[in-house]
């Protein structure tokens, strides 16, 4: 049998002695809620009453109510929460009487009015009014083919479609709504399309300017050139959760923005090596070189993106000369061609419109010229901006035009998937993936452009390069399928 020390002799007797004490120890306070779980719904703007049920209070009993940042917002026995943003809140109650304290934690959801929610999407047009053109003016090369296209058209069933050129009307072409324009002359040339239903006739005029052959606007690199582009001529993101910035890096432009200044500050990212999201799909921006790079056959270009091994948000990359020699991106835009060129996960000529959300912190809604539909969530937790749609963008709709990627993006208990394709897009985790100067990039060639039908054109060089956000669709953890840029360079110069 084991002996009993000292020391725990004396402890026992002790704690028998206050056994025998006739006065009861007091218990700790008890709380209680309405709703058993703590957790809590109540719609932005409205009030939310906590009244709790505390057992074992006495004369010192006391109350702390404190937000999730520790900051003390009330001291009585009930507390009323009110909040204008979509989000969950943690609060906490902390209750104390003689015997000690008692701390509860509230979880308050906060939702938006169901008729608020809801993104706004119009009823689809079905008028002549609605079709789409993704320009109104371009330049081209003497000798080379540019598709001139209308989206959005009713179907030869219910319109007539025409086309003349320079006044005389092109045969050929009955019902089309797409011309393949051959710059044959130089000059300014004039393209009409006419559409006629029963009840309406509409016309829409591109012009078009044949320039001299490519080669005549070549700059040459010179020993002072950059890398790096040196002026970012558009941004037009689609709306997304970053493309205004984040909670975690704050807002990213400044507040009002116009056009110039938002593609000022992105090309400032791209000195600092700062990421910047072109949105959902469509969104794009167009940058520009202070000289011509040279296609030498082989890799030529390099865009930074950020993929990893769970994301890859593929971007279409566009490239194009300065056939004007009047130093703006108004030219022909040729793809480069990647893995998916002729396959079916590659669709061409797509057009798809956002709309322009009514509420605060709601999703945006979508319409593609197919006529399907879709969303660009509202997340709170990666933006609490009132709107992932942008000051500059006039309107209350923008369509954007392009190639998409079919979208092959799985989301499953908690985890999302959206996997690489091949090579040759931005922002993807490709076999074209490299650990260039400036980190882990994409590397591309000018040699791999295509024109609007898929065949192989010889660019010599390049001035301009665009890159597009490929894919719709979203996962609840990491949101819309966004292309993100950190640097766009020219592989044979000396990048910093």
């Amino acid at each position: 049998m084991k002996k009993l020390s000292p020391t725990l002799l004396v402890l026992i007797i002790i704690g028998l002695s206050a056994c025998s004490d006739d006065t009861p120890m007091k218990p700790l306070p008890q709380i209680t809620w309405e709703v058993a779980s703590g957790r809590f719904q109540v719609l932005t703007g409205e009030a939310l009453t906590l009244m709790p049920t505390v057992t074992h209070t006495d004369e010192t009993t006391t109350y702390t109510w404190q937000t999730e940042q520790g900051e003390t917002v009330g001291h009585a026995s009930t507390y009323t929460f009110s909040s204008n943003q979509e989000g969950t809140y943690y609060l906490t109650l902390c209750v104390t009487n003689q015997a000690g304290a008692t701390t509860d934690e509230i979880r308050i959801s906060v939702v938006r009015p169901q008729e608020e929610s809801q993104p706004y999407l119009p009823a689809a047009d079905s008028s002549l009014s609605a079709w789409r053109f993704p320009e109104v003016a371009s330049h081209i090369a003497l000798g080379r083919t540019m598709l001139v296209k209308a989206y959005f058209t009713l179907p030869d069933s219910m319109a007539t479609y025409t086309w003349t050129l320079d006044g005389k009307e092109v045969d050929g072409l009955p019902g089309q709504t797409a011309y393949p324009f051959e710059a044959k002359e130089q000059g300014i040339h004039q393209l009409t399309l006419t559409a006629l239903t029963d009840t309406l006739t509409l016309s829409h005029t591109f012009t078009i300017e044949v320039c001299p052959p490519a080669g005549t606007y070549r700059r040459p690199a010179t020993g002072n050139s950059q890398a790096m582009v040196n002026r970012v001529y558009a941004y037009m993101p689609a709306p997304g959760h970053q493309v205004n910035g984040y909670s975690v890096v704050g807002r990213a432009f400044p507040t009002p923005c116009t056009h110039e200044q938002a593609c000022d500050t992105v090309w400032q990212h791209f000195q600092r090596r700062w990421m910047v999201s072109l949105g959902a799909c469509g969104g794009y921006l167009i940058a520009g070189f202070d000289h011509s790079v040279e296609n030498s056959g082989g890799y030529d270009l390099c865009i930074k993106g950020n993929p990893f091994n769970y994301q890859s948000e593929p971007g279409i990359i566009w490239v194009s000369q300065d056939e004007n020699g009047d130093g703006l991106p108004n030219d022909t835009w040729y793809e480069l061609a990647g893995s998916e060129q002729g396959t079916d996960n590659r669709e061409p000529h797509y057009a798809i419109t956002y709309y322009r959300p009514q509420h605060p912190q709601c999703a945006t809604a979508w319409r593609d010229h197919h006529g399907d539909t879709g969303e660009v969530p509202y997340m709170s937790y990666w933006n609490r901006e009132p709107y992932y749609w942008q000051e500059w963008v006039e309107g209350t709709e923008h369509t954007f035009f392009g190639t998409r990627l079919a979208s092959h993006h799985s989301y499953e208990e908690g985890a999302s998937q959206m996997p690489p394709y091949g090579w040759g897009y931005a922002d993807n985790m490709g076999s074209d993936l490299y650990d260039s100067p400036i980190g882990q990039a994409g590397r591309y060639k000018i040699s791999q452009a295509r024109t609007w039908d898929g065949s192989p054109i010889r660019l010599d060089y390049i001035d301009f390069v665009k890159v597009q956000t490929a894919q719709t669709g979203w996962t609840p953890n990491l949101g819309e399928i966004s292309t993100e840029v950190y640097y766009i360079g020219d592989i044979h110069l000396n990048m910093p």
